[in-house]
């Protein structure tokens, strides 16, 4: 590890070497379910869209994503 961290130093301004160093590397199982959530959270979006669009004017108030996770205000 320290050879491997000893050559990304030297060869840190090689444009293939900071490309490399650039990404970030995630283990398959977390990138597969933030892909997941992503495609859940866009399923979601749309969804609500779709209902907005096809319902009366003003009959669904937009609420932002925010807000939509705030479980209780504390006084």
């Amino acid at each position: 590890m320290n050879y491997n961290q000893k050559l990304k130093e030297k060869f840190q301004y090689h444009p293939k070497i900071r490309r490399i160093a650039q990404h970030r590397h995630l283990p398959k199982s977390i990138f597969c379910q933030i892909k997941e959530q992503r495609i859940m959270r866009e399923a979601r979006r749309r969804k609500e869209l779709n209902r907005r669009k096809h319902s009366k004017p003003g009959s669904m108030p937009f609420v932002s994503e925010r807000k939509k996770h705030i479980v209780a205000v504390v006084k």
